[in-house]
């Protein structure tokens, strides 16, 4: 009997279904091996979360003073979350693991919406999913995640119009991109890198004019009533404009601009080059394929020329010290996932967390200038072609490229100039990604047509889930245990907040003060009396009163959290 052969839409929807199984079941499987539950916040997002717990009391948006973005967006969302049974910290991260799901989601849509093979989008996917700073705050409520995947939205649907030049599609990305400002300003470079791929890639027109201003000035529009709201009405917190002041304080000193743009994109471009690690050596493979020797030594000569770069930054900028990863601070640390905010480990710096030994971050320094040599080399490749056709028309694949390269780099070059947190490479992950694989000009290939880099990068996707879930469960492990003692030194030994030094978070919800002016005998997170004190480890002229322990994964061995007591005899 003969059958219809299947027609190729069903074969799509039917092999897409299967791939988001497949990231869905490998994020989960994370997510139940991670624990993320847990009454206690993470990071800033002790911050946030007063936010969100204010909407819910008072119905009013009253961003804490410890907060320096616009936040609307996470705050609504977060919001809704805690509805059913109210306010949570636990609430508030399964939040973040929903957007975090989606955004993983979205971005394979987008991959496939180019055209991309089913291969080259799982492990670009993965790559991201896997990310150890993607996959612990993922675990949070920070931003970070939040607005990766609200970026990722918006820039689907301005891809797309490109295209189609579809109202329907313009109209959603346009309101996409307001949301995405309202969460962080850094999302205007959305709608400004649609603007000038627009421009650029378009015949000049006035339909095309207005369909090029009107996302970027709703999008300033909204930044601006919102924060002018917040300045009339007296909401505005105080460091909202600390990193807008540092910005401008760098371009005003030509000499300190120099050196601050050199150093800092260094450390972008190596951090990047370990991020992307694993589709970058999938593309490294496929270049030196279709080019031979030819993309051979354009790698070597890449990869020497970040080399340089870097030993002239130490030199020049750093008095000659060798500079080894993780230096650039927030979450990736030598412990693994942080950051330890402890008094003992954050501000002493004593050594009573096992680290990862030397030899581990020379080899990822050695792979993050591998990482930013074959970007280097990427880019030089694919943009020559495309540079070369352009008058006589570049596909839509190409466009698409252009503009997520254009989002990339529009995001990133503040940073560069007034300085970042590692964790805010993360949303330039996926447009990065997109970006080389829309200007090759068609999908790389499937990764199944090589043994070896199927191989390869398989083998690099398992370390880097293995480094990111044992590391995320190490520090909500320990954070767990160091609230487990808080709440019992507060509950069952009715000692006082404002006697305990229980670390940032701990001091930032209970004893936040914008008035506060430090002590140098107290760590500087706001802390009244330190009688009582939360640490990894024993202090001079302190008694232990209660011990707890976890098992720590990354790095195996039992660890110990101390409630510390002066010793009244000092």
């Amino acid at each position: 009997m003969m059958t219809e052969p299947d027609n190729p839409s069903d074969i799509q929807r039917r092999t897409t279904e299967s791939d988001l199984m497949i990231i869905a079941s490998l994020w989960l499987i994370g997510l139940f091996l991670v624990n993320p539950l847990g009454e206690f916040p993470l990071n800033d997002d002790w911050s946030f979360g007063i936010t969100v717990k204010y909407l819910l009391e008072n119905g009013d948006f009253h961003p804490a003073d410890w907060v320096s973005m616009p936040l609307l967006t996470n705050v609504i969302w977060g919001a809704l979350f805690c509805l059913p049974t109210g306010f949570s910290f636990t609430a508030l991260r399964m939040s973040t693991l929903v957007m975090s799901l989606l955004g993983l989601v979205m971005f394979y849509l987008l991959l496939r919406d180019m055209k991309q093979s089913r291969g080259i989008a799982l492990i670009m996917v993965l790559t991201l999913a896997f990310n150890p700073i993607y996959c612990a705050l993922s675990n949070t409520f920070m931003t970070d995640v939040p607005y990766t995947t609200m970026a990722i939205l918006a820039a689907f649907f301005f891809a797309r119009n490109l295209r189609t030049s579809s109202n329907v599609e313009f109209t959603v990305a346009t309101i996409l991109a307001v949301v995405a400002t309202l969460s962080r300003q850094l999302a205007l470079s959305i709608p400004l890198a649609f603007a000038v791929t627009l421009v650029v890639t378009q015949k000049i027109s006035r339909q095309n004019i207005l369909r090029a201003v009107i996302p970027v000035i709703s999008s300033v529009t909204a930044l601006l009533i919102l924060e002018h709201w917040l300045s009339v009405t007296g909401r505005m917190p105080s460091i909202y404009h600390a990193r807008t002041s540092v910005l401008f304080s760098v371009l005003a000193d030509p000499g300190r601009l120099i050196s601050t743009l050199a150093d800092n994109t260094f450390t972008c471009l190596i951090y990047l080059g370990v991020f992307l690690l694993p589709i970058l050596l999938w593309e490294s493979i496929n270049i030196i394929r279709e080019h031979g020797r030819k993309a051979v030594s354009m790698l070597i000569g890449s990869i020497a020329a970040v080399t340089a770069f870097g030993a002239l930054c130490c030199l020049a900028i750093h008095h000659g010290q060798i500079m080894i990863m993780p230096f650039s601070r927030n979450i990736l640390t030598r412990f693994g996932i942080g950051p330890l905010t402890l008094r003992d480990t954050y501000i002493m710096g004593l050594d009573h967390v096992p680290v990862l030994p030397t030899v581990f971050w020379i080899a990822v320094t050695m792979a993050g200038l591998a990482g930013a040599g074959i970007i280097i080399a990427l880019l030089a490749f694919r943009a020559r072609p495309l540079i070369k056709n352009y008058r006589a028309g570049i596909g839509e694949n190409e466009v698409s490229g252009v503009f997520f390269l254009l989002v990339a780099i529009i995001y990133l070059l503040p940073l560069l100039v007034g300085g970042f947190f590692d964790r805010y490479f993360i949303p330039a992950m996926p447009f990065l990604m997109a970006g080389l694989a829309g200007i090759a000009g068609k999908s790389a290939g499937d990764i199944m047509t090589s043994r070896f880099a199927k191989f390869a990068v398989i083998t690099m996707l398992a370390l880097f889930a293995l480094f990111s879930i044992c590391a995320t469960r190490d520090y909500l492990g320990w954070n767990r245990i160091r609230w487990e003692a808080l709440y019992e030194l507060m509950d069952k030994k009715q000692v006082s907040p404002t006697d305990i030094d229980g670390g940032f978070e701990f001091n930032g919800l209970y004893t936040f003060d914008p008035l506060y002016r430090e002590n140098s005998g107290k760590s500087w997170w706001w802390v009244r009396n330190d009688e009582y004190q939360i640490t990894f480890g024993p202090l001079p002229g302190c008694k232990v009163v209660m011990e707890y322990s976890y098992y720590c994964w990354l790095i195996p061995h039992t660890q110990k959290i101390l409630v510390l007591q002066k010793d009244s005899k000092q």
